[in-house]
């Protein structure tokens, strides 16, 4: 038995260097202007520097661990760090390496504020040994400019009294912070215990579904989920992943590959709100959304929200406010921000740990440089890591593929010209040179002549000298007294081709293996860089999270998905769901007569029109016809004769979101009789609930193959090389997932009733019916083929005039019921 001193420990608080070497209170500005490469640039220089210093001194030592133990107030605090060299002698000395564009301005700083981040960091360095040595030691900065590598060093004095005093603030910030994270993580718990599912009784499948995801809970594995539109799934999932999560004290990061797909998880948390459950929710708006700012420039000569951000958070009692509050959405964060003077996307993460459901996009965990991975709190009570939820998780894989995937144009910089010529004295010259030096550096990644597009090994070193010259004159121009405003061309400049840029590196770093570059030598010269693989670079983002679940409607083949989402096959539990609604109430045909492969859709333009015409005028209502591109719709669309009494309407290759919004209220007319052309893959067929009599039919014509290019072949060449199905995964597999998301967008209910129709022969072929839903068949998709389509759709529809009273009689939810 153990002594009951030890029964009653302190609480242990682990935190690295990093976060305990603050100023308390922390103050300062917001300065968000890092380059997408610096982080990696920087590591090249530390490992330069160290290397070198070992060279010319054995007893150097670098990236020494240290850790210290502090108390205070019935909390035990445990700092770890590594310090980058360590100097024989008698004192030693202990130096840290930071880079930054202007050591000029960086030492001056240093030097004038004894209590900034990196003084702190280097002092508790100094602190420490001090206290296991009983000596002080010698404290240096070495510098690094990221520009030209010149470098200076800047000695830094340690005073242990004036530290401790620092230090006495420090533990009490840290004292006060732990109690209130004990206090959100009982809150949590008791949440726990008290979550209840939002429902009196689960749809068919709902309750299997989440009995599937707590299992998956249980044995800590990656779990991939597909389960068609109508089930619940959003519910299904979150409620045990809550439940989980919560009851470890943690929160769930929910991810959306849109904004505009965030009101399904609102709507979910709405409901078990409803039930009862006290769940704090905060929902992440993009900062070019949110910012108050024409342009966001987080920089405080630029911007009055980011000076003296810290300051002013301290001062107003800001975030306080906001962890009061239940539901946060983008209009808390506009008023308070602009109420207080703060950057409102900042107010979003300061009070994001307060959250138990955080709402947000992809990018906030999945892309470079992601917000969310610069938000840190204490672990006082909670047990493993936050949880993530992946909606619409077959967006994951592309998705990520562009975060990946910039590309260089030299006739949209040759647009530029004007306005870099434009700006303001002394610069405009400066821009215009910074802008020839772009395009002579693209022209120089030309291998060869000759007009056709191939692929090049680019020359980095070119590319990231342009990127420090641009880096240089946007340093002044920032510092310049000049007003900055919004769209500004030099600073476009620099982002378009620092994106670029950052890439190159880690294409260099993958040694091409993921990766792969292209120059296309028409109108001046393209530069592309393609990631066929983003899965190493995901794989790092779930190191963050205990429990992983992606779930959609279209997750096959599981393999594809898993491998591209950077989860491994053989770790991830999959399972697929069928539709929980009357299959009676769906007609699935496949037209396997129809071809619109590409050497195939002249002569097939007019039987697809014909097709649509006759099955469209079996029974009024409003149907979409799917393409797989605006070129094929429009071309059906000019021999498509609508039925007396129904009206056409088009998608548009660039439809803003008032235009899809004025389309789907003409829908929601009950008296409407419309067909919508559309394309696979866009606005309409995706993300769109289509209740009711919105939308009685789809047709699906042919699958939506990406088009046929250098770039896709050499995404093929990969797959094929890495997995042995470079068809599948470069062209079959992603068409199917588009067709697949366009066929569900007409059962959505219980009481919905509708057709789908799959138009092309390809579509009986295994490499695309193996992404097929499993309850849209018994045993293959030849039985989807009719002999007598015209007869059997109207026998269809015939049934469900019949059985229109059949849903009422047997107790199912009226039309209007809200999905789940």
């Amino acid at each position: 038995m153990k002594p009951a001193l030890e029964l009653f420990e302190p609480p242990l608080i682990a935190l690295s260097l990093g976060e305990f070497a603050v100023p308390v209170p922390k103050n300062g500005h917001l300065e968000n202007l890092a380059g997408f490469g610096a982080a990696a640039e920087g590591l090249e220089i530390h490992q330069r520097v160290q290397r070198r210093r070992a060279k010319a001194d054995p007893g150097y030592q670098c990236e020494v661990p240290v850790s210290r133990e502090f108390a205070s107030q019935g909390y035990r605090f445990l700092i770890k760090g590594r310090q980058d060299g360590v100097f024989p002698g008698n004192p030693p000395r202990i130096e840290e390496i930071k880079t930054s564009f202007n050591i000029h301005e960086l030492s001056r700083r240093l030097a004038g504020d004894p209590e900034h981040p990196y003084c702190l960091q280097l002092k508790s360095y100094g602190y420490f040994h001090f206290l296991e040595k009983g000596e002080i030691p010698e404290l240096s900065f070495h510098l690094v400019s990221t520009r030209n590598g010149k470098s200076l060093d800047l000695r830094v004095e340690l005073d242990p009294a004036e530290y401790e005093l620092w230090l006495a603030r420090r533990l009490e910030a840290l004292v006060l912070e732990a109690a209130q994270v004990q206090r959100r993580v009982g809150r949590r718990r008791k949440l726990a215990g008290t979550l209840c599912f939002p429902f009196a009784d689960p749809r068919p499948g709902q309750r299997e579904l989440i009995a599937c995801v707590e299992r998956g809970l249980v044995q800590k594995k990656p779990q991939l989920v597909q389960a068609p539109t109508g089930l619940g799934k959003t519910v299904g999932v979150l409620y045990p992943v809550l439940k989980e999560a919560l009851g470890r004290g943690q929160q769930v990061i929910y991810v959306t590959p849109k904004n505009s797909q965030h009101g399904v998880a609102e709507d979910a948390v709405e409901r078990f709100r409803g039930a009862g459950a006290a769940l704090k929710s905060l929902t992440i708006t993009a900062k070019h959304k949110i910012c108050l700012k024409d342009e966001p420039l987080c920089h405080p000569e630029l911007c009055e929200f980011a000076r003296e951000y810290y300051d002013k958070l301290a001062r107003s009692g800001v975030v306080e406010v906001l962890a009061r509050k239940k539901k946060l959405k983008a209009r808390h964060f506009r008023s308070l921000g602009e109420e207080h003077e703060v950057c409102p996307f900042e107010l979003q993460l300061a009070v994001l740990p307060e959250a138990d459901l955080v709402i947000c996009d992809y990018n906030y965990v999945f892309a470079p440089r992601s917000a969310l991975g610069r938000v840190t709190a204490l672990t006082v009570g909670q047990r493993g890591k936050p949880s993530l939820v992946v909606d619409e998780a077959h967006n994951l894989p592309s998705r990520a593929m562009d975060y990946y995937s910039p590309q260089l144009s030299a006739q949209l910089l040759e647009s530029w010209r004007p306005g870099l010529a434009g700006v303001a004295r002394p610069f405009g010259g400066k821009a215009v040179e910074l802008l020839e030096g772009c395009l002579e550096t693209i022209a120089r990644s030309r291998e060869g002549e000759g007009s056709r597009p191939r692929a090049i090994q680019p020359p980095v070193r070119a590319f990231s000298d342009q990127e420090a010259r641009i880096a240089q004159v946007l340093s002044r121009y920032r510092e310049s007294s000049l007003e900055i405003a919004g769209g500004d061309p030099l600073l476009a400049l620099a982002r378009y081709w620092s994106e670029f840029t950052g890439t190159l590196e880690l294409v260099r770093d993958a040694a091409g293996r993921e990766f792969c570059t292209t120059f296309h030598p028409a109108e001046g010269g393209v530069l592309k860089i393609i990631c066929c693989d983003a899965g190493p670079q995901l794989a790092g983002c779930y190191a963050g999270f205990e429990q992983v679940v992606g779930f959609s409607a279209t997750l096959k083949p599981f393999d594809y998905y898993a491998r591209l989402s950077g989860l491994d096959p053989a770790q991830v539990l999959t399972e697929e769901f069928q539709s929980p609604f009357p299959p009676e109430r769906r007609k699935l045909m496949i037209i396997p007569q129809i071809s619109t492969r590409y050497s195939e859709r002249e002569r097939n333009y007019g039987k697809i029109a014909d097709a649509l015409e006759r099955m469209v005028a079996l029974k009024r209502g409003n149907y979409f016809a799917f393409f797989p591109s605006f070129g094929f719709l429009e071309r059906v669309a000019q021999l498509f004769r609508a039925p007396q009494g129904v009206a056409v309407r088009c998608q548009e290759r660039k439809m803003g979101a008032a235009r899809v919004e004025a389309l789907l209220e003409e829908l929601r007319d009950p008296h409407a009789a419309t067909v919508v052309f559309a394309v696979q893959g866009g606005s309409f067929s995706e993300g769109v609930d289509y209740r009711g009599e919105m939308a009685i039919g789809a047709f699906v014509v042919g699958p939506p193959l990406p088009t046929y290019d250098l770039e896709r072949e050499l995404m093929r060449e990969y797959y094929q090389r890495r997995f042995g199905q470079g068809f599948e995964y470069a062209y079959a597999i992603p068409a199917m997932a588009k067709a697949v998301q366009a066929a569900g967008r007409v059962i959505r209910s219980e009481t919905d009733r509708g057709i789908i129709v799959l138009m092309d022969g390809r579509f009986l072929e295994p490499g695309f019916s193996s992404a097929l839903p499993l309850d849209w068949y018994e045993d293959q998709a030849n039985e989807l083929v009719s002999t007598a389509i015209l007869k059997d759709l109207s026998d269809f529809w015939d049934r469900c005039t019949q059985g229109d009273a059949a849903p009422a009689a047997s107790g199912l939810p009226a039309p209007s019921a809200p999905p789940r």
